[in-house]
Order: structure tokens, then C-alpha cells, then sequence
């Protein structure tokens, strides 16, 4: 970072405080979403199959719509904040946008079915959105040398604020009783207060100073700079820099994409396979976000020794092992020891990846290389979520969507093996 942009080592402190803590606040949507979001959808607003087909088909292309908008409006997000320098502003008002789906879903009776669907795809864009520009200041804020560390430090606080918010709106969905709510409305009391979490501790971001110019030359319009920018990655020779950055980000769309999916899934797939309740599916993320924890950090300082190949190997190697075991689960304790399994590579995998491309990403092009990566990522999402309702529907087994992310991981693996 240059000098005008962090003037000093306070500045530089605060904006990697500020920069952490948007993981602690996005978290919150990522946890009430596959526990009381999914529940409220499935067993409350879809509980009677009102449009012809299973709460759980309608949960798995609600997310896949979820991924087709953010694909859609990611890139051109992307290459606007790289040509204006906008990377602050547009992560500020994707941040607002997640935050209003909630706000939204919060407001609606569970009665407006399509208001409801509607906000939540609105909260996954917003997120999804804000995740890409997270990333793209990862570099500015780390520096050279602690990408993989800050990038683990900040999943690290991402499980810890995740489940604290968690525990926090299900005391309070809880409490409805008390409050004189019925079910509905002490969800969606829930949902208000985690939007107001995920706001006010974004807040530090908006402030922060670390959204400096970069100095590269950019294209007339976001359309062109995203064209130039994909041709350039295209027509790389073989062996350049480029193309090893083709690779892996290839590779990252794909993983990512899988990963997204199936914790998407893991949580509908406790509520049906094994009818959990609410507070039995939030002990269970709870469960894997203190165990993610550690496990993010350990694969940052692993990634930092020994170098991002072998922590790949291991990150890579465990889920596959992860979607394995998942078509055998048929317990509860094997569901938990799963998830336990599932934990330990969860944040690693996703901290790896994000500090791969933060590092290896062409200088002032960071913005559309996460977009990229972000419509990759929810493309491929898009097509393992419309696969996994289909399967289910079809086969009546929701396991049997795990074929297709196996496959989805192994050629994920395969383009992203020679990262160094």
C-alpha cells in the first residue's frame, strides 16, 4: 500500500480490524440462513407444499435462483469498482442490499410466499456481492507476506461471529412467547436482528481508509473491462503467470461452487433425513463453527509454512472424504461426526482459495477477478443446487445430489494441483 492510502500504522491496524470484521458480520447471514432461515421456509412458509412440489425442492432452486442473479450481477459490479476505483462504496451498498433481504424477510407474513422467496435470493446477492469486494481489498490490506494468515484470521472471526449472532437470534426466536409472538413472528424478529448485526459491524469498513487507486489503465466501460480482462486470461501462453491464474481460479469456481452447495444442502438434508428440530440443527452449527475455527487458522499457518499446494492437498483431500461419508450417514451421531469432519476443512478450503486469487490476481484487476471467481463459483453452485432438487425429486433420496459434487470437486482439484 502506498503511503496517501494508509498514512500511518494506526490507519493500517484499524483497516485490518475493519476488514476482519466484515467477515464477523457477514457470518451472521451465512449461519441464520441454513438453520432458521431453511426452517422457517420448509417447515412454516412451504410446510404445506403450496406450489406443487416438496419445501425442499422449492429451498434448493430458491438458492439456485439466488446463484443465477448473483452470476448475472457480479461481473458488472466488478469491472464498475475496478474502473472507478469504487471497491469501498460497492461493498458498502452490497452490504446494505444483503441486509435489506432480511429486513424484508423480517417485514413479510409467511403468508407472502413470493415476497419471501424474493428476499431471500436478495440477501444471498447482497452477500454475495459483498464477499467479492472483501476479497478484493484482501491484498491491499494484508500487504505481500500475511494474505494467507489475514485471509485465515478473517474466516477465523467470520465462525466466531457467525455463531455468536446465531445464538443471539435464536434467544431471541425463542423468547416469542414472552414477547407475545407466535412462531412466525419470533423468526421473523430474528431475522431483523441479524440484519442489524451484519449492518453495524460493517460499519468500521465504510470508514476505514484502505480503498486507494492502483494505478492500471482501464477500459472506457465495465462491459469492455470485463471483456478485455476474460480474452486476456483466454489467450495467455502456456506456462505465463496468466495462465497459472486461469487455472486456479477455474479451479476455485469449481470448488467453491461445491462447497457453497453442500453446506447449502447439509442443513436441509438434517431437517429431512433425520427431522431435527430448530434448536437440535442450531447445536449443530454451532458445532461446526467452533470447530471450524481452529481449523481455518491451522490450515492459514499450514499454507504460510509449507506453502498453498499442501494445504490444498489437505483441504481438497478431507472434503472429499466429507461428500463420501455423507451418502453412508444414517444417525444422528454419524450426522454430528460428519459435521465434525466437515468443520475441519470448511474455512480452510475457502481462506485458501481467497488468498490465492487476492495474491495472484493481475495488479488493479482485483475486482473482476473475484468477480469472476464469484460467477464461477455460483454458476457452478447454480448447476449442483438444480442437480441436487432434481435428484431428490426424482429419486426421493436427498443424498443422491452428493454423485454430482464429487465429480464437480475432482475437476476442481485437477485445474487448481500445480498451485504453488
Amino acid at each position: 500500500m502506498t503511503s496517501h492510502q494508509i498514512p500511518s500504522p494506526a490507519h493500517a491496524r484499524f483497516a485490518r480490524v475493519a476488514w476482519i470484521l466484515l467477515d464477523w458480520a457477514a457470518s451472521a447471514f451465512s449461519t441464520v440462513l441454513i438453520t432458521l432461515v431453511v426452517g422457517y421456509v420448509e417447515k412454516l412458509v412451504f410446510a404445506k407444499s403450496d406450489w406443487g412440489v416438496e419445501a425442499g425442492v422449492v429451498w434448493a432452486w430458491t438458492l439456485a435462483a439466488a446463484m443465477l442473479a448473483s452470476a448475472v450481477l457480479v461481473p458488472w459490479a466488478a469491472a464498475w469498482a475496478d474502473r472507478r476505483n469504487g471497491h469501498q462504496r460497492a461493498l458498502i451498498i452490497a452490504t446494505c442490499v444483503g441486509a435489506g433481504g432480511f429486513v424484508m424477510l423480517a417485514a413479510a407474513p409467511p403468508e407472502a410466499r413470493t415476497t419471501v422467496v424474493a428476499a431471500v435470493i436478495a440477501a444471498n446477492v447482497g452477500f454475495d456481492i459483498a464477499q467479492v469486494f472483501t476479497g478484493s481489498l484482501l491484498r491491499r490490506v494484508a500487504g505481500e507476506r500475511n494474505t494467507d494468515r489475514l485471509s485465515a484470521l478473517g474466516f477465523a472471526a467470520g465462525y466466531a461471529g457467525g455463531a455468536i449472532a446465531l445464538v443471539i437470534a435464536t434467544i431471541v426466536f425463542t423468547a416469542h412467547d414472552r414477547l407475545g409472538l407466535d412462531v412466525a413472528g419470533g423468526l421473523r424478529l430474528a431475522f431483523a436482528v441479524t440484519a442489524a448485526w451484519w449492518l453495524a459491524f460493517s460499519v468500521p469498513a465504510a470508514i476505514a481508509r484502505f480503498d486507494g487507486g492502483d494505478g492500471a489503465r482501464h477500459a472506457a466501460s465495465p462491459g469492455r473491462e470485463l471483456g478485455a480482462f476474460a480474452t486476456s486470461l483466454w489467450r495467455a501462453p502456456r506456462g505465463s503467470a496468466t495462465r497459472q491464474f486461469a487455472a486456479v481460479l477455474g479451479g476455485a469456481m469449481l470448488a467453491l461452487g461445491c462447497v457453497q452447495t453442500a453446506i447449502a444442502q447439509f442443513s436441509s438434508l438434517a431437517l429431512q433425513r433425520f427431522d431435527l428440530d430448530g434448536p437440535a440443527l442450531v447445536r449443530l452449527v454451532l458445532l461446526v463453527q467452533a470447530v471450524a475455527l481452529p481449523g481455518a487458522i491451522a490450515v492459514g499457518w499450514l499454507s504460510t509454512r509449507l506453502g498453498r499446494r499442501p494445504a490444498a492437498l489437505l483441504c481438497f483431500g478431507g472434503w472429499f472424504v466429507v461428500l463420501v461419508l455423507a451418502w453412508f450417514v444414517d444417525s444422528p451421531w454419524q450426522l454430528h461426526g460428519l459435521a465434525i469432519l466437515l468443520a475441519l476443512v470448511l474455512g480452510g478450503i475457502q481462506s485458501l482459495l481467497r488468498a490465492a486469487v487476492a495474491m495472484l490476481a493481475p495488479p488493479g484487476h482485483a475486482g473482476v477477478s473475484f468477480g469472476l471467481l464469484q460467477v464461477g463459483t455460483k454458476l457452478s453452485g447454480f448447476a449442483a443446487s438444480l442437480a441436487f432438487g432434481g435428484l431428490q425429486m426424482a429419486t426421493g433420496n436427498p443424498q443422491s445430489g452428493l454423485i454430482a459434487l464429487v465429480v464437480q470437486l475432482a475437476v476442481g482439484w485437477w485445474l487448481i494441483r500445480r498451485l504453488t
